[in-house]
């Protein structure tokens, strides 16, 4: 239901009644969309709000909302999340945070993201004893996805790549 018809689950949808009853219930993945809708239609500090008791159990809410903070401008708290991801999920310098990344734009663009580039000016990437902008980053081309990316720079264009879709 959720992969193929989000316009069903959002406002004025279809399933959108039974979907807020999984959201209340506890349901991790209708808590992430939920979330994930909620940053387009309210802002980010509802999904924030939203997706905070996935973390750190929950892979793609736990990244989300590293993102989401950094975009706010919250580079300590991002930092947090960011390190609570890393030691129960991936490594921030796995494959994995290719697909998590892919998943996260994805939904936000399968709800209608604006691509408005809201939070360009507050957005803050980490630069910390726990994340530092690669070394490497602008000796690379990243003109079409991240295939063949250098595992480095992986985190840092996939966070780059949220604010310009909100």
């Amino acid at each position: 239901m959720v992969t193929f018809a989000t316009c069903q689950i959002c406002t004025g949808g279809q399933f959108r009644e039974f979907f807020i009853k999984c959201v209340t219930a506890g349901n991790k993945n209708a808590m992430y969309y939920e979330g994930l809708y909620a940053a387009l239609i309210v802002g980010p500090e509802k999904c924030i709000r939203i997706l905070q008791p996935n973390v750190p159990n929950h892979d793609l809410s736990t990244l989300a909302v590293g993102i989401i903070n950094m975009c706010i401008g919250n580079d300590k708290e991002a930092s947090k999340l960011f390190q609570q991801f890393a030691a129960n999920h991936y490594d921030l310098r796995s494959d994995a945070i290719v697909g998590l990344g892919a998943d996260l734009e994805w939904r936000l663009i399968s709800f209608g993201a604006p691509y408005m580039n809201r939070y360009g000016a507050s957005f803050k990437f980490l630069d910390d004893e726990v994340i530092k902008s690669p070394s490497c980053l602008y000796g690379h081309d990243y003109t079409v996805d991240f295939e063949g990316s250098c595992k480095k720079c992986m985190l840092f264009w996939i966070c780059c790549n949220i604010p310009h879709i909100l």
